[in-house]
């Protein structure tokens, strides 16, 4: 039986158990790519339905490959399928649903399937309607920046149980779809990266290209490699990661609807990248986030923008990026250094932190929020000591013997939305002096007043520190021996997490040292007593 047999048997299996159904049946993959190698690839199918899949369809879809293995005994193809059986509405909507699902590892009954977007691109790209309606004017093609978030995973889980030599073909894969955008076969990306010298262990890749050529020519223990190779080449992949952010800034511009004459990068710092946009009539600035933790300041725009707190404009925005305003045409300007020592700047200062706390108090009434001291726990505080050296200093016991009371004093302060990451660079001063606005909303959580006030007056000169606190008017003065314990030990913790300690850290690695934070903790035992 050829592979094409195979398929049409699979097909009309598959529409026999379905025919109430209505299903539309896709294979895409190697096969569609024509680079299907018996004992590599597998046959990827997706099938969706115009309702849901009854339970004694999905018992019998379920174990369709064994069934049909038993009845063509020896036929090498039938195990090799694999995908997903759910409604087309389900995974149009990505509800939940009964759904089929077929896998290397087996089979089972679940409640979802979603296609990475690898997956998607191929389906849409080049994937063949075996069956029924063609429905995929209805799906999306995959952003640029979703390829780049499952290559990113991808080349993580290569570093991490990377020994078969097939790692080597999917960073190949990965790195081309990096610069082209497109999806094509892993063989000829393969053959590609020889070509362009991208692989520093090229021998080994040669292998790779050539066991995935012939891979009944080739045993289990040639399939494999040292994992130090596929780290090598995985390096050269996160490399070009990092020289994709302007393709991603051009992509999520398309995405938006924005034509454009030029785009100049202003900054790009951890995973990300701030583009000044120009177009025919305006400029912009686009915010691009390549790591999926920092897209919460694209809801945190929404957010404050529901709550009626003052930011800047946002003109377009998709689920990685933001286009903003320009500054620089606004009726806006930047912060400046000089702005510090202003006492009329640090009054509208004020008057911004002010609208954000009330409004955010009003909030957290009937909302929850990523809290700033969630981390503050005794195991984090265990590997303060580790990392710090200090276990053997007295304030540790104290901590220990007296932790949920200090925790509890903590917690139990009045909260509101913080900023929490004040600086002159994040500030907009309104050209006309009436009033201020901070951006840059990475960094929002839940706390007490006191956080933000301690962070902003940092800054300030002793004028301006005064100008603001008289502006913002009262707190609660408990805020003030309760935040200098929390502070230290909760950016004692944030240090401790990273891999190489940050020099802002220890001062207060000292003040574990000369007995200053032990004092601090005895005043707030004191003060709660």
């Amino acid at each position: 039986m050829t592979l094409n047999e195979a398929i049409q048997i699979m097909t009309n299996e598959i529409v026999t158990v379905l025919a109430d159904n209505k299903p539309t049946i896709y294979l895409f993959g190697s096969v569609a790519l024509d680079d299907f190698q018996l004992g590599w690839s597998d046959i990827d199918i997706l099938v969706l339905t115009n309702c849901e899949i009854t339970e004694q369809q999905a018992e019998t879809l379920v174990g369709l490959r064994q069934a049909l293995l038993e009845r063509y005994l020896g036929n090498p193809y039938f195990r090799l399928f694999e995908g997903g059986m759910l409604s087309a509405d389900a995974f149009l909507q990505d509800k939940k649903e009964r759904t089929v699902y077929w896998g290397t590892s087996g089979q089972r009954i679940t409640d979802s399937y979603k296609m990475d977007s690898f997956g998607m691109a191929e389906l849409l790209d080049s994937g063949m309607l075996l069956y029924g309606e063609d429905i995929r004017s209805q799906l999306t093609y995959p952003a640029y920046s979703q390829m780049r978030d499952d290559i990113a995973r991808h080349v993580q889980a290569a570093r991490k149980y990377g020994n078969p030599v097939g790692w080597l073909l999917d960073i190949a894969r990965g790195i081309y779809t990096l610069r082209t955008g497109k999806i094509v076969s892993k063989t000829a990306t393969g053959e590609w990266a020889l070509d362009e010298g991208l692989c520093p262990d090229a021998d080994i890749l040669q292998k790779a290209v050539q066991i995935r050529k012939e891979p009944l020519h080739y045993s289990k223990e040639d399939k494999s490699v040292d994992n130090a190779a596929i780290r090598r080449f995985a390096d050269v992949l996160e490399d070009e990661v990092a020289n994709t952010v302007q393709y991603m800034a051009e992509s999520e511009l398309q995405r938006m609807g924005i034509s454009f004459t030029s785009l100049s990068l202003i900054r790009n710092k951890d995973g990300v990248s701030v583009w000044r946009v120009t177009t025919a009539d305006n400029s912009y600035v686009i915010k691009c986030f390549d790591k999926p933790e920092y897209r919460r300041e694209i809801s945190n725009y929404q957010l404050l923008k529901s709550l009626s707190v003052p930011t800047l404009r946002v003109i377009a925005q998709t689920d990685c990026s933001l286009l903003l305003e320009d500054i620089e045409r606004s009726d806006y300007r930047l912060g400046t250094a000089d702005d510090m020592s202003d006492p009329k700047i640090a009054r509208l200062i004020a008057e911004w932190y002010k609208i954000l706390h009330q409004k955010g108090r009003d909030y957290l009434d009937t909302h929850d929020f990523i809290d700033e001291y969630d981390k503050l726990t005794i195991e984090n505080l265990k590997l303060v000591q580790e990392r710090t050296g200090t276990s053997d200093a007295y304030v540790w016991q104290v901590i220990k013997d007296n932790f949920e009371q200090i925790r509890s004093a903590v917690m139990s302060l009045p909260h509101t939305l913080v900023y929490s990451d004040f600086h002159y660079s994040n500030l907009a001063v309104a050209r006309d002096g009436l009033s201020a606005l901070v951006f840059d909303y990475n960094f929002f959580y839940k706390s007490y007043v006191y956080f933000d006030i301690r962070n902003v007056c940092w800054d300030f000169s002793e004028e301006a520190k005064v100008a603001f606190l008289s502006e913002y008017g009262e707190y609660d003065e408990r805020e003030v021996v309760v935040d200098y314990v929390a502070d230290a030990l909760s950016g004692l913790v944030i240090a401790s997490q990273r891999e190489v300690f940050p020099n802002w850290a220890k001062d207060s690695v000292e003040g574990i040292k000369n007995g200053q934070i032990l004092t601090a903790v005895e005043r707030l035992l004191e003060v709660i007593a």
